[in-house]
């Protein structure tokens, strides 16, 4: 699923997707040694622990953007208490992320398909 999403962005929008990792301590590893713009999360059920994540990100970069992706449809998911920019269901479709994506992001300078942005794409617990 990782590699279908990571192919579906670059297919789709000027960022870049830089990487893709499988767990939660390797997203934040990943995320404070890289120059990451946004990190996009996969929400399992329960999501106790994706909020955790969100919000322990938040406090270490706040100035990240931190989108989650799931299955399942959360009551008030957006916000300080959570630490997510946006969520969006499965059920909402890869163009509603990409069009989220694209409503947080600056677009890359030209000439530079990464430009000064990059897409840090950590999904989580998602084979």
């Amino acid at each position: 699923m990782r590699g279908a999403i990571r192919d579906f962005i670059e297919a789709t929008t000027p960022y870049q997707v830089c990487d893709a990792v499988e767990d939660a301590l390797s997203a934040i590893r990943k995320a404070t040694a890289s120059r990451c713009d946004l990190i996009l999360l996969h929400l399992p059920a329960p999501i106790s622990d994706s909020v955790e994540v969100a919000s322990l990100l938040r406090s270490k970069l706040p100035q990240i953007k931190v989108v989650g992706f799931t299955s399942v449809d959360l009551e008030n998911p957006v916000g300080p208490a959570t630490g997510f920019d946006a969520v969006i269901t499965k059920q909402d479709g890869l163009s509603k992320l990409v069009q989220t994506l694209k409503g947080l992001m600056p677009e890359p300078s030209q000439g530079n398909r990464a430009g000064t942005s990059q897409l840090e794409s950590y999904l989580r617990n998602d084979s």
